[in-house]
């Protein structure tokens, strides 16, 4: 996460992805992203940067009905991703996800994801800096084969503590889910910059079901999490946290990690 002030001007795939907010009203992806466990913030990468990160969630313990995945081993998620900065506002980026219990011989290949993200006017012109995000996925060995993601973001400085807000809103596009409706998700984080090199915070995950009709609270899912990101200079950082569920239906301890390398 960056807390850069660069200037410049609106981009121009705002109204882009402004527009594509009008597939979303009328099919739905379903489940917490468990490969996605993070709260984006205002910035992008500049023009020309280049963004490798990998991530890991390790599951502890699972749901309250099924609190010992993948007998008792446990279970990893790894994500693996390249961003680049293709305006100084505006970013791509690719996703490969894998997933394997603990102590299993191989991966299991679960998927691929592409993002578009840009951010609007400059930060500190509005009262409240304002980002969007738009995600295709294409899951495999799955009841679904395309799903879409559109995430605003809001960030707001006040002192040394940055908030950061992330409403998601998901659909299946392909797929048995497909005329489920949209479904609510939401990702928030409150950040302390301690200094230049630490950053604790608390995040909050979940999702609410089907916008129509909310699951019920046992149904849902929402993960609290405290955790801290470290940065070592020269691009390089990482971060470590864990997650803990809430409701029945949530994952109830998840272990995360990131490391990330920005570099031109």
């Amino acid at each position: 996460m960056k807390f850069t002030h660069m200037r410049s001007r609106l981009s121009p795939a705002g109204p882009v992805l402004l527009g594509s907010a009008l597939l979303l009203f009328g099919q739905a992806a379903y489940a917490l992203n468990y490969f996605e466990l993070e709260t984006y913030g205002y910035q992008t990468a500049s023009r020309g940067e280049v963004e490798l990160e990998n991530f890991t969630a390790y599951t502890r313990r699972g749901t309250q009905d099924a609190p010992t995945p993948d007998n008792n081993r446990g279970l990893v998620r790894n994500s693996l991703e390249a961003t680049y900065g293709v305006t100084d506002k505006t970013e791509v980026a690719g996703y490969v996800d894998y997933s394997r219990a603990r102590g299993a011989g191989d991966w299991d290949l679960k998927g691929s994801r592409a993002h578009v993200r840009t951010r609007f006017a400059e930060k500190g012109e509005w009262p409240v800096d304002l980002g969007l995000y738009a995600e295709a996925e294409f899951p495999r060995h799955d009841v679904n084969d395309l799903e879409f993601e559109l995430r605003g973001i809001a960030e707001k400085d006040v002192n040394k503590w940055t908030f950061d807000v992330n409403p998601i809103f998901e659909r299946t596009l392909k797929g048995v889910e497909k005329e489920e409706g949209t479904e609510l998700h939401y990702a928030a984080s409150a950040i302390y910059r301690l200094n230049e090199h630490w950053h604790p915070h608390l995040d909050l995950f979940g999702d609410f079901g089907p916008l129509r009709n909310f699951e019920g609270r046992d149904q849902q899912t929402h993960l609290v999490s405290p955790a801290v990101d470290y940065f070592f200079g020269h691009g390089l950082s990482a971060s470590l946290g864990v997650a803990f569920g809430q409701t029945r239906a949530s994952e109830q301890q998840i272990v995360r990690a990131r490391v990330e390398w920005e570099f031109r």
